[in-house]
């Protein structure tokens, strides 16, 4: 089975974080830990996804290109242990470790 490219090769390194904006980077991070808190409300859950999806509204998101692909693709746990320097595992799509 063919595997679509990966955008960063390898384990994602803090100089590709390093390079997103600290504000934005801290921003996503935060709305990812909370979406994994026990007991989010329904509409704590809508309002971080209008969040993570306002990220990548433009074609051209300015993110790491990995990042950009879990973002849009809702894979919120994938995005997560990238931005906290792990390798997320692969999914259906091939992407990942």
């Amino acid at each position: 089975m063919k595997t679509a490219p990966r955008a960063c090769p390898g384990p994602v390194s803090p100089a590709i974080c390093g390079q997103m904006d600290p504000v934005r980077r801290q921003r996503i991070l935060e709305t990812l830990q909370a979406l994994t808190q026990p007991g989010l409300p329904k509409d704590g859950l809508l309002a971080c996804m209008q969040v993570l999806d306002a990220e990548v509204a433009a074609p051209e998101s300015g993110l790491p290109g990995d990042l950009d692909h879990y973002l849009r693709r809702r894979s919120y746990e994938k995005a997560l242990v990238f931005l906290q320097g792990g390798s997320p595992s692969a999914g259906t799509c091939g992407r990942g470790a």
